[in-house]
């Protein structure tokens, strides 16, 4: 009995010790999976990259394919331009692969494979700035408004570019306005040319609201605008104190040039209104109604009618809804 025991016993150790070894061949097995699963298989097919872009000058299979392992660094040909983009022969693509002992079928069936070239980007609010910095340090003190001939006009700069982009001529005429700017992006580049025509700027007084006709400006009413001095019509604005204490002639719109055409004094009677007219010298002061047959600012004449007598008369405009007359009779009819 015990014989058949210690062999039952000696048959569960044995099972349970090939059961570890088991686990254990099983454990490292598939560690070894996971470590070769990062590296590339050299029989298996190229993946192209969704988007394709090139960091400098140069297109390699790590730019073009995701799983190019140890080609990656490898030069496919010439990357384009920063910022544009070229368009690359599948075949040829597939030729590439093949000489280098691998495979890319073009599962998609691709006519064409677009490649870009990634670059700092130079709009045309920044060339516009350059041209303005260059103005400023030839011209102190001027402003200018600046419109590229080309409002779509932007260069690149590579990733890998040294300097700042820079000034090297600018030539303007001055009855046109019309300007050529030769820029260059970055150190050594070639310069690019850059066309278009700049204005002379000046500031002048304009409103901060849409105004009503006869509404009173005030102090704070008035902000600073630039506008081109070859615009500016005759008898406009120039000094805001010429603004504030004048009323609106008709409506006017916030931020515009304003002439003096556009404004009147104060209104301090209006065409139709009833107003006491005086009349007074030392000793005697006489005062009668009567509605005026026009508006007027103070100190302005005015012709009334005499609510009494029904006799017009002129008198001057005092303050709101008063006037003065020269000759007491008329005034009490």
């Amino acid at each position: 009995m015990n014989g058949h025991m210690n062999i039952f016993f000696g048959h569960t150790r044995i099972r349970r010790a090939i059961m570890a070894i088991a686990l254990i061949l099983l454990f490292f097995a598939a560690s070894a999976a996971l470590v070769l699963g990062d590296e590339i298989a050299p029989n298996e097919p190229l993946r192209l990259r969704a988007q394709i872009e090139s960091q400098d000058a140069m297109l390699r299979f790590g730019d073009v394919f995701s799983n190019a392992g140890e080609l990656a660094q490898i030069v496919l040909t010439r990357a384009p331009a920063p910022g544009r983009m070229v368009s690359l022969d599948p075949a040829w693509l597939s030729s590439k692969a093949a000489q280098q002992s691998r495979v890319w079928r073009n599962p998609s069936s691709l006519k064409r494979v677009t490649v870009r070239r990634a670059g700092h980007r130079i709009g045309t609010g920044m060339l516009s700035t350059l041209i303005k910095e260059e103005l400023a340090f030839q011209h102190e003190g001027v402003r200018y408004e600046i419109a590229l001939a080309n409002r779509g006009q932007t260069l690149f700069v590579p990733l890998d570019a040294k300097g700042e982009s820079r000034i090297v001529s600018l030539d303007v005429t001055a009855r046109s306005g019309v300007f050529s700017a030769q820029i260059s992006p970055y150190n050594n580049a070639p310069s690019v040319e850059v066309r278009g025509r700049l204005w002379r700027l000046v500031q002048i007084p304009a409103l901060t609201r849409s105004f009503l006709a006869s509404e009173e400006i005030l102090p704070e009413d008035v902000q600073w605008i630039d506008v081109r001095e070859a615009a500016l019509r005759p008898g406009t604005v120039l000094d805001p104190e010429k603004l504030t204490g004048q009323a609106a002639r008709r409506a006017l719109r916030a931020g515009k040039p304003i002439r003096f055409t556009d404004l009147k004094r104060l209104t301090a009677v209006n065409r139709g209104e009833i107003i006491t007219v005086i009349y007074e010298v030392p000793g005697i002061r006489l005062t009668a109604k009567a509605r005026a047959l026009g508006e007027a600012a103070l100190g302005e004449s005015l012709r009334v009618v005499n609510l009494q007598s029904s006799r017009t008369i002129d008198v001057v405009v005092t303050a709101p809804g008063f006037a003065s007359a020269s000759f007491g009779p008329v005034v009490g009819g």
